[in-house]
């Protein structure tokens, strides 16, 4: 059966891969899984959009979805799905937020950081439950999808090395989608 919330990461995702940024994509569901926020990885791109965050370190999906939902209030029945395992400032921001769940398609060995989730005593107040990386597919997808950008613009980042000894067959799937890639008539 397929996920639609992670065909939805997924489609984000591919979404920054053609606009030539780190290519996650994240949403945030409420207690009936209906979608409240969405958005995808703007780090690399240059053109500012409304109410969202590009172009500067920080840019990444889970912290645009996020910083949709309002300022007051917990939230322990939202769930934020992101195509990848989140960075260190992402879970965070997931505990920060208060939501309730995250769950993750794809493992990043790099720069994953959803183990090193720790409570303070604020973060205590409302514990959040890590679910992920997901088997199959869509978890293989989330994680290659992130490889094939270094592949495609840092084939040297120590990133590749470490996908390269611990998830091979990310590896292979990434510079397949490259390979792909390379085909097509240059995107403009």
């Amino acid at each position: 059966m397929v996920d639609p919330i992670a065909t939805r990461c997924l489609r984000l995702a591919w979404q920054g891969w053609c606009a030539g940024t780190l290519p996650v994509g994240a949403v945030v569901t409420d207690a009936t899984g209906t979608v409240v926020a969405a958005e995808r990885g703007r780090m690399f791109e240059p053109a500012p959009v409304a109410g969202r965050l590009a172009g500067c370190a920080v840019a990444h999906a889970e912290i645009n979805a996020l910083a949709q939902l309002p300022a007051a209030g917990q939230r322990p029945d939202h769930t934020l799905h992101v195509s990848l395992e989140p960075c260190l400032m992402c879970v965070g921001a997931a505990g920060m937020t208060a939501v309730g769940r995250l769950r993750f398609l794809g493992a990043d060995p790099y720069a994953g950081a959803s183990r090193h989730y720790r409570h303070t005593p604020y973060l205590a107040e409302l514990p959040l439950r890590v679910d992920g990386p997901m088997r199959g597919g869509a978890g293989a997808l989330g994680s290659a999808l992130h490889l094939a950008y270094y592949l495609r613009t840092a084939p040297d980042a120590p990133a590749v090395a470490v996908h390269r000894r611990s998830m091979p067959e990310a590896f292979d799937l990434a510079r397949r989608i490259v390979e792909l890639d390379a085909r097509q008539p240059e995107r403009t």
